[in-house]
């Protein structure tokens, strides 16, 4: 028996005050809504689902939570939603309105708010009154208030000093009496100490780097996970070195002066979680916060130092931005973002996205090889136009398999219709079959009720009847476990490769519509990997 879904849906947002309202934490959400699945009889045999959005803004749907709830909604899995009150479904009333009007009882999904003692089944036909939509209005408005609340004051906690990210920069770590000021990791501080010494010393990034790998000394991010961070880091199963990004960054940051820096960045909207960057002059500064790491004269001339030479590299920049490259018999301008693989081409060992060199010549190089010679990395240079050549052999020779695939892919489709043709006759002979030993019992109950045949005669035949409609029915079962239904995915990718084995010119689109990266290796060894790779493996097994 298939159970139809009651849905609890449960969210908690800091951005719309939820977090200082204990009756709104996810655990009371739950008690509530438990206790009120449970006094009710009619909600016995439904299988209860809880869908949670724990941190996320309810001024629009764009929620892990909710889209999941949503999306088992239009497949017909949910019957019933239960939600704490209006609220906690959305504080966009447009939005929460549309649904609980129109989109819900289009299909067929009763929406319950216990705490407003709202139940859509008592609108069945109608619309809600007015306190529905006054109410939804209200929460709007008060997400928007508590949102500029809650602004002002993370933002007067920071001015008074306090240290609200969740994780300390390195060479520092949280106090362990006071979780919003930050200490000094002595055996960060040191690396940091090492790093700003070092750069003062050689003006190279890159060298810094290569010193600090030589000398074994552990990253940002291994000395997190050594000390016992659970975060889960980007390119979590490869290497980590140092390079001259990650230097960089250190020596920019006013935190080892002792400078707390924030408002970097702003939300575009309240609940959204694009945001965007804000110029240096807008970034809030407060200074002697917590403890320096080094000098404000050391920090101030390594400054100096880096911005000299970011001078260096635009002045060289500028001379050479009208030059143009020659790729596949056009012109392209240096720099410019027309390139079909820029972005995709990474370093065959280390995993990460080579450096573009936009010369007179375009060109890839991996950065980590060059600032630390990291074993395994590709070692050289690699021409863009070598590398367009490559793709585009790659893809002529997927379109010329795609020919074959299709090919294939139609007697494939023949032969699945003369399976489904064959499959349904011999469901409707089952059928049919079914249908007469059914008659049979009847006939053979008026035969017994007129007198015609013995109670005996009468039970033996209808057993017999029984058990080969048992039996007809166990091949029927078994015909319907067999329907299978072609993969959409196949004509996709046949689609998409139709007519490109005699591809001349290729653009970014084609590109990104078929390929995932493009892998460099040392000794001229180039790896193209394809979107649809998987599928059309499959596509040949088949």
């Amino acid at each position: 028996m298939l159970f139809m879904i009651l849905a609890l849906y449960l969210r908690l947002s800091k951005e719309d005050g939820d977090m200082v309202d204990e009756s709104n934490s996810i655990t009371n959400q739950r008690l509530i809504l438990r206790k009120f699945v449970e006094q009710k009889p009619e909600f016995a045999g439904f299988e209860i689902k809880e869908y949670i959005d724990d941190g996320f803004s309810g001024k629009n749907f764009e929620r892990p939570g909710v889209q999941e709830l949503l999306e088992d909604v239009k497949s017909g899995k949910v019957s019933i939603i239960i939600v704490k009150d209006f609220s906690r479904f959305g504080r966009n009333h447009i939005e929460v309105g549309n649904y609980i009007e129109k989109i819900f009882p289009l299909l067929d999904v009763r929406f319950i708010a216990v705490n407003n003692s709202f139940d859509s089944k008592d609108y069945k036909g109608t619309t809600p009154d007015m306190d529905v939509a006054f109410e939804n209005l209200m929460y709007d408005y008060f997400s928007e208030e508590n949102s500029v609340k809650i602004k002002n004051d993370l933002m007067g906690r920071r001015k008074r000093g306090k240290y609200l990210a969740t994780f300390a920069a390195f060479g520092y770590k949280k106090s362990p009496t006071d979780h919003n000021r930050i200490v000094i990791d002595e055996e960060a501080a040191a690396i940091v100490r090492m790093i700003f010494e070092k750069y003062a010393e050689c003006g190279i990034k890159a060298e810094v780097a290569r010193y600090l790998n030589q000398k074994d000394i552990p990253t940002p991010q291994i000395y997190a996970v050594k000390s016992g961070s659970t975060y889960q880091w980007k390119y979590q199963g490869e290497k980590k070195v140092w390079n001259g990004s990650i230097i960089g960054r250190i020596l920019k940051n006013e935190i080892y002066v002792g400078n707390t820096v924030f408002h970097k960045k702003e939300t575009i909207e309240v609940g959204s979680r694009r945001t965007k960057c804000l110029s240096k002059d807008e970034w809030e500064v407060c200074e002697g916060t917590h403890e320096p790491i080094i000098s404000k004269e050391l920090f101030e001339y390594v400054n100096s130092m880096d911005a000299r030479t970011s001078s260096i590299k635009k002045l060289a920049d500028r001379e050479n931005l009208d030059k143009t490259v020659y790729c596949e018999g056009e012109k392209r301008k240096r720099g410019s973002a027309d390139s079909p693989v820029k972005g995709l081409v990474k370093c065959g060992g280390c995993r990460h996205n080579m450096q573009r060199r936009s010369r007179l010549n375009a060109s890839y190089y991996c950065r980590y090889y060059y600032e630390t010679k990291q074993e395994g990395c590709c070692p050289e240079n690699v021409k863009e136009t070598e590398l367009i050549a490559v793709v585009l052999s790659a893809i002529r020779n997927q379109a010329m398999l795609a020919g074959e695939m299709g090919r294939l892919q139609d007697l494939y489709n023949n032969q699945f219709q003369e399976r489904v043709k064959a499959d349904q006759e011999q469901k409707e002979q089952l059928q049919e079959q079914i249908q007469k030993l059914t008659d049979s019992n009847f006939s053979l109950y008026e035969s017994y009720a007129k007198g015609e045949i013995d109670a005996d005669c009468f039970l033996q035949k209808k057993e017999n009847n029984n058990k080969q409609i048992e039996i007809y029915e166990a091949e029927l079962r078994a015909c319907h476990s067999k329907e299978t239904a072609v993969p959409d995915e196949k004509s996709d990718l046949l689609n998409l490769l139709k007519g490109k084995e005699n591809l001349t010119d290729l653009t970014k689109e084609v590109v990104r519509q078929l390929v995932d990266a493009v892998y460099v290796y040392g000794c001229n060894r180039v790896e193209v990997v394809f979107k649809f790779q998987d599928k059309s493996v499959e596509t040949l097994k088949n």
